[in-house]
């Protein structure tokens, strides 16, 4: 089970009778994806050639269950699957002119277009750069009818000069995209400029670093959630801690504490780290601490650094295995890129029970010794971007020490 981690994503949500693509019924029919544009497309500048591109794949088909083939002429990159249409240094003229017969050779069922970024840093004819955008997404639509067609904005530019241009060209690119949607086509939006910052952008100021691509397939993700979701659970996030996941973003990080020191051995604060002693699979996530005040105590620990854009469908799912009555004072929360959590949200479990260490442990539905599942609907946070998982111990009125276990956790968009 992998991972979906490092983004996700601001995706404008467009006409859905335009999206909807029939392929993403047939389980055994692959979906074939031609991600088109220029080298941010090839994947320049990861480190394994890839760029957003297998990160992608294996989003779609380990975690949403959907059969990929990604199409084009090129290649690079490490993966087996790694056809695509990057043409390093196109303009979106350049790529108009070759946009026919690429279509014509792949047959496309989605086409990712990413276009202009060299329009930007050439400074050619921009007042006209979004018609040629524009112009380009049409002839896309002409060449493959029964494609959907979805557009990204740029990602940022160091130089104050590019961002300029690069600021502009987006802004533009929602409204083009919006009134083809309208009139019917399948056309949608990835906001690239909202989900990345210039952390984001490598050395050469131009191409992403590796976590940046990792942002730009969670991107992609979500933006095709309409187009090939079908009316089924899309995950956003998931983990089961076991061999093929990526490791913790953080091991035993605290991010605020107050009266908690560590469990023993010498520890001087609370744990968060994988381990295989007791889990649902082969590894969960265990927490321990020990409470030095009874006027009150919390730790809150960074676990998974994600990029998550929260509807009012998505919930959020885990187990926890409490060892001591202390260690069901415990919960996942989730900080957003706004300042709001989880844990002040108000939201609620399945039982009532608000999703927030203290009242976890107040609501005495956690029972100890064995593995309980929390539900919550995020509801409360939608429209907003879960930047970090943390996993939290709050007890305003108990000392001593705490231990457990957190496994399986999915952030999913469906109804609780």
């Amino acid at each position: 089970m992998r991972l979906l981690s490092r983004a996700l994503t601001t995706v404008v949500a467009l006409s859905a009778a335009a999206v909807v693509l029939p392929i993403a019924a047939e389980a055994a029919t692959p979906v074939r994806i031609m991600p088109l544009g220029a080298s941010i497309t090839w994947g320049t500048g990861s480190t394994d050639g890839n760029g957003y591109r297998e990160l992608l794949r294996r989003h779609l088909a380990d975690d949403a269950g959907v059969a990929v083939d990604m199409v084009g002429s090129q290649r690079s990159g490490t993966a087996a699957d790694n056809d695509n249409e990057g043409h390093s240094g196109y303009r979106v003229d350049a790529v108009a002119a070759g946009a026919d017969a690429w279509i014509a050779a792949a047959k496309p069922d989605v086409v990712l277009l990413n276009a202009g970024t060299n329009d930007m840093l050439q400074n050619y004819d921009l007042p006209n750069a979004p018609a040629r955008l524009s112009a380009l997404i049409d002839q896309i639509l002409r060449a493959a009818p029964a494609a959907t067609v979805v557009v990204s904005t740029l990602v940022p530019n160091p130089d104050p000069t590019v961002q300029a241009r690069v600021r502009q060209y987006n802004g533009q690119i929602p409204g083009i995209v919006q009134a083809k949607a309208t009139a019917g086509k399948k056309v949608r939006l990835a906001d690239f400029a909202g989900n990345l910052t210039l952390a984001d952008i490598g050395t050469d100021g131009i191409h992403p670093t590796d976590g940046g691509y990792a942002k730009l397939a969670d991107v992609w993700f979500s933006a095709l959630q309409p187009v090939l979701g079908a009316g089924r659970a899309w995950p956003l996030f998931r983990t089961d801690f076991g061999a093929a996941a990526p490791p913790l973003t953080w091991t035993s990080t605290v991010q605020a504490s107050l009266n908690v020191t560590g469990y023993c051995c010498g520890l001087t604060s609370m744990e968060s780290a994988r381990r295989a002693e007791i889990a649902r699979g082969t590894y969960a996530l265990m927490y321990s601490g020990t409470d030095t005040s009874a006027a009150g105590s919390y730790s809150y620990n960074r676990i998974f650094d994600v990029h998550l854009r929260l509807t009012t469908t998505t919930t959020l799912t885990y187990w926890i295995y409490p060892q001591s009555v202390n260690g069901t004072f415990v919960a996942l929360d989730l900080a957003l890129t706004d300042g709001r959590s989880l844990r002040d949200s108000g939201a609620a479990d399945q039982f009532g029970v608000r999703a927030h260490p203290q009242f976890q442990g107040e609501g005495r539905r956690l029972v100890v010794g064995q593995w309980n599942q929390v539900r919550v609907s995020l509801a409360a946070l939608a429209g907003g971007t879960v930047d970090q998982i943390r996993v939290g111990y709050d007890q305003p009125a108990a000392t001593g020490t705490f231990r457990g276990y957190v496994d399986d956790i999915q952030v999913v968009n469906a109804p609780l």
